[in-house]
Order: structure tokens, then C-alpha cells, then sequence
């Protein structure tokens, strides 16, 4: 029971752990321009297969080839504003259809160049072994990434509420032309915020897969659905709400995959039911406002 109960602990922070990263970015986007970018989990799932990619011309350069993976994905973030969401960012719909389009086309870029099987990133493992506590087991890489993870919230809350272009971020999402009038050019912060927001999915990708396992190149929308659910349950555009969405989502997951019958299969539905269930009952989430008719 003891060792149930601590693996529920840990399994849930981490899942809140690489959550959090990736929703923080989501819902940065969505907070500055109100765009619903669903190539995002693409760019979690690219990262890992870049890391696998590069893996073979920088053997055992593991430092190198993560900042070419992250860099890499950062640079796409921002051709994505550039040629694909900027010209159509005034339609919801087209912005929708136009990343649904990007994310698909990526996977069925990464099925032809490495199939659909999985394939593992054990050699980027930074941290190896485990701990034991009270009997169970903790891989290192994970406790790592925990600890990882609350740094770049912490650093990223400082840089949004202290640094020049965090302010820029903060006025542009709370009122764009407003923000506009007072100089900031409103463009150009969400170009930054899309960059932004998949630099964090890399750096999600990279200290999280080397644990896991990559799942195939579909993967991506699982992570999509998930982060999803946690900036609807948060609220939309509120990063303070992606944070706490994340955990809270990340334990009812775990509790579901260890405590209820048939646990696995119903923890891939546990976003989507926190979805309706949100949309239903409190659609602003838990810190989103209300909007007004």
C-alpha cells in the first residue's frame, strides 16, 4: 500500500513536471494572441525524434545534441507564426485548420523517415540509476527532471513578470491595442510567444523522453490532448492556471492508472473527460474570467 501510494506521489508530480512545461507555452500563446496552436504537441514529439536523429552524427555528444534539437524546434516555432499562423491569425478557424495541417504533416513526415515502431533515447539519460524509497524505486532521470522542471517555472515566472519583454507579454495579453498604443509592437511579442512556447516543449521533450520511451509518431497528439485539458481546466491563457491544471491533472491521471479497474485504459480518456467536465460545469476554469455577452 505504502509503495502504491508513493508511486501515485511521484508519477503524479511528474506528469505535473512535463505538463506544466508544455501547457505553460500553450496557454502563453493563447493568453497573447488567443491562437490555438495544434501543432504543439508535434514539436514535443519532433524533439524526441531529432534527438534520435542526431544521436547518429553526434555519438555521445548528448549536451550538443540537445541544443540542436531545441534549437532547431525553436527556430520552426517561429517559422510557424511566420509563414503559416500570421497570415490567417485574425481567424480562429483558419489558424485551427492551418496547425492541425502542420502537426499532421510532421507526423507523416517522421513515419517516413523512421516508421511508426517506437524507439527508445536511453543515451541521453543524464542522471542514471534509481532510489529506492520505502521500497519503491525512482529513476534518477525523473527526480532530475522534477527538480528541473520547478526551476524553469520559477525562472520563467521572474522573466514574465520582471524582464522588459515579459512586461511586453503581460500588456499584450491583457489588452493588445491598448498595448499597441503604448509603443509595443503587438506582432512581434506574439512571434516571440509562439518561439517561446516551443522552446518549452523541447525542453520538455528532452529531459522527459530519455525516460519514457518514444511511442510513434502520433504520440504528439496525446501530449496535445493532455495540455489541452490542463489550460482548460486552469483557464484559458492564464499561466498561474496551467501550472496548477498540470498537477491536478497529472495526480488524477496517476490515481486512475494505479487505483481503478482497468486503471491504464481509463487514464488516456482522463483528458478528455476533464474537458467536458470543465467546459460543462466552469468554463472560464478555475482562474480563467469570465467573459461577458
Amino acid at each position: 500500500m505504502y509503495q502504491e501510494i508513493i508511486s501515485m506521489l511521484f508519477n503524479g508530480t511528474l506528469n505535473g513536471a512535463y505538463l506544466s512545461l508544455i501547457a505553460l507555452g500553450y496557454s502563453l500563446v493563447y493568453g497573447v494572441g488567443h491562437i490555438m496552436n495544434l501543432a504543439h504537441g508535434a514539436y514535443f514529439m519532433l524533439t524526441g525524434y531529432l534527438l534520435l536523429w542526431v544521436y547518429g552524427f553526434f555519438p555521445g555528444q548528448v549536451l550538443i545534441n540537445i541544443i540542436i534539437a531545441v534549437v532547431v524546434i525553436t527556430i520552426i516555432g517561429g517559422l510557424t507564426y511566420i509563414l503559416l499562423i500570421k497570415p490567417v491569425k485574425d481567424s480562429a478557424v483558419g489558424v485551427v485548420l492551418i496547425t492541425f495541417a502542420l502537426a499532421f504533416g510532421i507526423e507523416q513526415c517522421v513515419s517516413i523517415i523512421s516508421g511508426t515502431t517506437s524507439a527508445t533515447l536511453s543515451g541521453y539519460v543524464v542522471v542514471e540509476g534509481t532510489t529506492d524509497f520505502l521500497g519503491y524505486s525512482m529513476l534518477n532521470q525523473y527526480l532530475f527532471f522534477i527538480i528541473i522542471s520547478l526551476i524553469i517555472v520559477s525562472l520563467f515566472a521572474l522573466f514574465i513578470n520582471k524582464s522588459k519583454l515579459g512586461k511586453s507579454i503581460r500588456a499584450v495579453s491583457q489588452d493588445s491595442e491598448a498595448a499597441t498604443l503604448m509603443g509595443i509592437n503587438a506582432d512581434r511579442v506574439l512571434f516571440y510567444t509562439v518561439m517561446i512556447s516551443a522552446f518549452l516543449a523541447a525542453i520538455a521533450a528532452t529531459l522527459y523522453l530519455p525516460g519514457a520511451a518514444l511511442t510513434g509518431p502520433a504520440m504528439g497528439w496525446e501530449y496535445l490532448t493532455s495540455s489541452f485539458a490542463v489550460v482548460i481546466l486552469g483557464g484559458m491563457g492564464s499561466l498561474v492556471g496551467s501550472i496548477v491544471g498540470a498537477y491536478i491533472v497529472g495526480y488524477i491521471t496517476t490515481f486512475t492508472n494505479l487505483f481503478i479497474p482497468n486503471g491504464p485504459a481509463w487514464a488516456h480518456i482522463v483528458p478528455i473527460i476533464v474537458i467536458l467536465l470543465v467546459l460543462i460545469i466552469r468554463p472560464q476554469g478555475l482562474f480563467g474570467k469570465k467573459e461577458l455577452k
